[in-house]
């Protein structure tokens, strides 16, 4: 399990970016490499320690041993679907990253796959953050002119009321001087 979800961490630069909080070519080369260097730290810890990573219990919890097995069969024959579909799916991504060291992926096929992923998911993730952030940022406009219009609205109220109770004071009057 990360530490911090990166999709939200994505979609919150997408909201930045729709807000001109951010500027969008620096947050994307800097939100990219922090993905891939993320993934290459998972990968080499899965190289570097192999098996003893599943019986560390902190790593436990990422990849059990019995799903390290499973795992494994099925990633020899397929690791390169895997690690695409490992990077496009939530709560996949560290445990494919590890295998992929741990069954000793070479290195640049690694880099070439989760380079291209990443940018699949970054691209997704911003979008749908600088999306969010315009569709709140017109929500916030549609706010303010709700605002105009109920506080015209209240004036408008006011008014007629003030009118309709001097009408009400003028024919009171008229009736009463008639008397």
């Amino acid at each position: 399990m990360p530490f911090f979800p990166e999709d939200l961490i994505l979609i919150a630069c997408g909201v930045m970016i729709s807000l001109d909080i951010m500027q969008l070519v620096p947050a994307v080369l800097i939100s990219y490499a922090g993905l891939i260097i993320s993934d290459f730290m998972l990968y080499w810890a899965g190289r570097k320690f192999g098996r003893k990573i599943v019986t560390n219990h902190r790593f436990e919890r990422i990849l059990s041993p019995a799903k390290l097995m499973i795992l494994e069969k099925k990633f020899r024959k397929h690791s390169t679907l895997i690690m695409l579909l490992g990077r496009l799916l939530v709560g996949f991504r560290a445990q494919v990253f590890l295998l992929s060291g741990i069954t000793r992926v070479s290195m640049i096929k690694f880099l070439i796959i989760d380079s291209f992923g990443s940018a699949v998911v970054l691209s997704i993730m911003i979008t749908a953050g600088y999306l969010g952030g315009k569709f709140l940022e017109s929500v916030q406009t549609g706010m303010l002119y709700m605002e105009y219009i109920v506080g015209f609205l209240v004036i408008l109220v006011v008014i007629l009321i003030i009118i309709y109770l001097s009408y009400k004071c003028l024919i009171k009057g008229n009736n009463s001087s008639q008397s």
